[in-house]
């Protein structure tokens, strides 16, 4: 027998093969798939005895069950135009049951094998597998069958609420996004919710759509008594909200900034390089060039030099005039600038750590950037939300809406958070919808990477930064992870390394670049070069103790502080900045590499 499954757990589905092989004797020929998409499309070409579909295959861009029910009624009827109804094994979710409204609907496109409650277990399954539901079996649920939708057009959930409150709340009073967010929640609820929404949505934020928002007025207009079956409990509008923090300078700037009159937070100050050999207008003579400078003018854009020489003739002295423009060093970055990067490494070597100290330093030089946790521990969702659980419930559904095509992640100004619940399955986001959702949104993209995230989002990035301690039993695990990233494709001349940690000591970082540029296998028997070590680019990260001190505050206070790091910390940190986001004369220019002189078999192959 040949059996589709659409069940989002390998193991479950592995489970309920084993189980049915033995009790019924009988092999299975089977095949798991992820997405609702890749259902359909496997039906349509393949020849199956039996499909078995998980109504939670997939996790909805959406709380609202109306909207829910829409969605997977046309995925149930896309199935149905190319799959017999009575072989397709629907396992409903914990909320359904036999008779309800939304099932009716199954009943009627003639699947009758629906599992709820107690009956979703791997017997159950395994017995529809062997023999389906018939319509007399299950008739007697369906004696009031109706079209309708059971979800009543007028209710609003009070998590959904919460929720929306809080996203707005977390744009700290920035109203660019205020209409864009509307129009999102707009697309999600029917008229008569949203009247209920917006009785709940803050002060600032309803005064702002009034004034600007289509939709927002057309409701405001039509409005009129509707009976509502609103909150199952009271809303409070006082919802934790995430204070700005304070940003403190770290230096004097070296360039002159042209502040804007009304000091708007949200206008980008203009920075203007001044020449500090700048000299009074007065007139200077140059014996050397025989040429005098007359007048410097500044202005917004360049600096320019007029300058007059004289030609050497006897009699009649021509005077010929020349402009030099003095063009600022500082590199221009695009503005469709993007960049996702992948940083990973062994466990406690402070990936997660360097990924927050550059994603908080480029976001408070007013760069949009975004941290994507894909690891199994998803540190990155405990550090963000752990003092607010509105923030935890944004945080928690961020990826999923990202993987759907929808932009919903933690905000804190210019630095977006996408992250998930620790242990959530990452297999179930699509890598390279969440990444193409992202960069519309963000210029870049540091991606938190373990040994286990899906090898998609290695191949999908720019660079990969492999973050390394002074512990050189980490490197074997690493090499191995690199050796396997190789055999599937993945290019290593993305590689940087990055040596967290550091401290001067008789073990150099050239060493542990050699070791990690060269797999050993244990029994020192075998050699694979990753690639060559004379080219990779690398960067140090000082140990210093009063760094360390202050970090450990930092996650115990939930405060940032990496500006007040060491001017060392500060400086190394800079250059790994501008090679993600070039400013300072162009890629690159910071990085190290070193020629070897001789060659080395890995730092566990040397005698």
């Amino acid at each position: 027998m040949k059996v589709l499954f659409g069940i989002s757990n390998d193991n479950t589905v592995k489970g309920i093969v084993q189980f049915y092989e033995e009790k019924y004797g009988e092999k299975l020929e089977y095949k798991n798939v992820y997405y609702f998409k890749q259902f359909i499309q496997e039906l349509a070409k393949g020849e199956y005895d039996r499909a078995i579909m998980l109504e939670e295959l997939e996790k909805f861009p959406t709380n609202n069950y109306a909207q829910i029910d829409d969605y997977l009624f046309k995925i149930i009827d896309n199935v149905t135009d190319t799959y017999d109804s009575k072989n397709l094994i629907y396992i409903a979710s914990d909320r359904r049951k036999l008779g309800d409204e939304f099932l009716s609907k199954l009943f009627n496109l003639g699947i009758y094998t629906v599992l709820t409650g107690q009956d979703r277990t791997k017997g159950k399954v395994t017995a529809a597998i062997n023999k389906p539901y018939l319509k007399k079996d299950v008739k007697k649920y369906y004696d009031n069958v109706s079209s309708e939708n059971v979800y009543s057009s007028t209710e609003v959930s009070e998590l959904e609420i919460q929720r929306i409150i809080t996203y707005y709340k977390n744009q700290n009073g920035n109203t660019e996004r205020y209409s864009e967010i509307f129009d999102r929640i707009a697309a999600q609820y029917t008229a008569d919710q949203l009247r209920i929404i917006i009785n709940f949505l803050p002060n600032d934020v309803r005064t702002f759509l009034q004034e600007n928002n289509e939709k927002y007025k057309s409701l405001l207009v039509k409005i009129e008594p509707v009976p509502i079956q609103v909150i199952k409990q009271e809303v409070k509008e006082e919802v934790p909200q995430q204070q700005p923090k304070e940003v403190k300078s770290e230096e004097k700037p070296k360039t002159e900034v042209k502040q804007n009159d009304n000091k708007d937070e949200n206008k980008v100050e203009i920075k203007i390089e001044v020449k500090q050999e700048y000299k009074k207008p007065k007139e200077i003579l140059s014996k050397e060039n025989d040429a005098k400078v007359i007048e410097i003018k500044k202005e917004p854009d360049i600096i320019k030099q007029i300058v007059v020489k004289q030609a050497p003739v006897e009699q009649n002295v021509v005077t010929q005039v020349l402009e030099k423009e003095v063009i600022k060093s500082v590199y221009e970055v695009p503005k469709d600038y993007k960049k996702a990067i992948c940083f990973v490494g062994a466990p406690k070597v402070g990936t997660t750590f360097c990924i927050n100290a550059i994603a908080t330093t480029l976001a408070k030089r007013k760069v949009k950037t975004a941290i994507v946790d894909v690891t199994r521990k998803r540190d990155t969702y405990t550090i963000y939300t752990y003092d607010n659980s509105g923030k935890r419930g944004i945080a928690a559904e961020s990826l999923r809406y990202a993987s759907n095509g929808m932009n919903e992640p933690l905000i804190y100004e210019k630095l977006s958070i996408y992250t998930a619940m620790p242990g959530e399955d990452r297999k179930m986001y699509n890598a390279s919808v969440v990444l193409d959702t992202i960069k519309q949104h963000n210029n870049i993209i540091l991606i938190d990477a373990d040994f286990s995230t899906p090898i998609d989002y290695f191949k999908l990035c720019e660079e990969i930064y492999l973050v390394q301690d002074m512990n050189v039993l980490n490197i074997n695990q690493i090499t191995m992870f690199l050796r396997e990233l190789k055999s599937r494709g993945v290019a290593m001349n993305k590689i940087k390394v990055i040596i967290n940690k550091h401290v001067k000591c008789a073990l150099t970082a050239k060493d542990l670049i050699d070791g990690i540029a060269t797999y050993t296998s244990y029994d020192l028997k075998m050699y694979d070069e990753l690639f060559n070590s004379s080219n990779i680019p690398y960067y140090i990260l000082p140990f210093d103790v009063e760094n360390y001190k202050k970090y450990i505050e930092m996650v115990y206070k939930y405060s940032n502080k990496f500006a007040t790091f060491s001017e060392d910390f500060q400086e190394n940190l800079k250059k790994i900045m501008n090679t993600i986001y070039p400013t300072e004369g162009g890629v690159n220019v910071q990085s190290k590499t070193y020629t070897t002189t001789s060659k080395k078999k890995g730092i566990f192959g040397r005698k």
